[in-house]
């Protein structure tokens, strides 16, 4: 069976290409290179490029990059219904794709062979003195203020049908369930799934999708990790003092544990900076919950009407 090994990037159709590289600049996403009338986007990590940005396309979710282990598994690939043949990638970094549309109408790039650029300077994480661990003596704590993103962690996807859209992924991506999301008092009908890449014994993200019923095929938010929990919060006042428009943060998350803090960016679409996720590897079973505002937070600000919205209104 074929199974995806990460999210790799998203592309995006953007209203205006020139704002949406100073949002992302103070973001924390740095321009690579313009090609073909696109922009791309890197981290601190060593991925090529992580967002790409299409001023031709309509706003919105245009495609999710998934990386696939072997260049065999672009054959295998290939073979999904309705797949393209494998194309060569116009972009940085070279490398390989099959184009495939999730049940639901969700656009994805199944790739490989993208080259790895070196990572860029960042600060070591944080130890922390815990009440009752140390991990620290004799070292104040002073840590630089910088916006290092360093990788895009998960899409939060939307379908009419969560649950054709799951049997898809599992079927063709290889995706396991970590949580599945009900509606409240229901005991089968299901709002989502959080799903993420099984890598056998290696863990791998609590999710690198989350899949949830929507009108339309599209996002509700886009999700980039940073080194720790101060990263989250001086990202937060760096974002506030440029005069971006915050959505909800900072919190942490009951479903894969994040801490947390979204933001609209120029387009109205929602992007969220998170650390301290969880990690999980296929032998934890998949758990259900009722889909409340209980589960969407342990701490921080109320949920606001809003984070059910696709896009910003107004």
């Amino acid at each position: 069976m074929l199974k995806v090994q990460d999210i790799q990037y998203v592309v995006y159709g953007v209203g205006d290409l020139d704002r949406t590289t100073a949002f992302m600049a103070d973001f924390g996403l740095l321009p690579l290179a313009t090609q073909g009338g696109r922009r791309y986007f890197r981290g601190a990590g060593p991925h090529a490029y992580i967002y790409v940005a299409d001023p031709a396309a309509p706003v919105g979710l245009q495609a999710v990059g998934l990386r696939l282990a072997h260049a065999a598994d672009l054959e295998q690939a290939a073979r999904i219904p309705g797949a393209s043949p494998i194309e060569d990638l116009d972009a940085p970094g070279g490398g390989r794709r099959v184009r495939v549309t999730m049940a639901g109408g969700l656009p994805l790039e199944l790739v490989h062979g993208i080259e790895a650029l070196a990572p860029l300077p960042m600060r070591d994480p944080l130890a922390i003195n815990h009440g009752l661990q140390k991990h620290r003596v004799n070292r104040p704590q002073r840590p630089e203020a910088r916006l290092d993103v360093l990788r895009l962690g998960h899409a939060a996807l939307t379908v009419p049908d969560p649950v054709a859209a799951r049997d898809w992924a599992q079927r063709h991506l290889g995706m396991i369930v970590s949580d599945a999301l009900l509606v409240p008092g229901a005991k089968d009908q299901y709002l989502g799934f959080f799903m993420r890449c099984d890598l056998g014994s290696t863990p791998s993200d609590h999710h690198s999708f989350l899949i949830a019923a929507g009108e339309r095929a599209g996002t509700h938010h886009i999700s980039f990790e940073m080194q720790d929990i101060d990263a989250v919060h001086m990202a937060h006042e760096w974002m506030r003092s440029r005069g971006h428009a915050h959505h909800w943060g900072v919190g942490r998350h009951v479903l894969g544990s994040q801490v947390f803090d979204y933001w609209w960016d120029p387009d109205g679409m929602r992007i969220e900076h998170y650390a301290d996720g969880d990690l999980y590897d296929s032998a934890v079973p998949a758990t259900t919950v009722e889909a409340t505002n209980d589960q969407l937070w342990t701490w921080g600000p109320p949920v606001p009407d809003t984070f059910f919205q696709q896009t910003r209104q107004g």
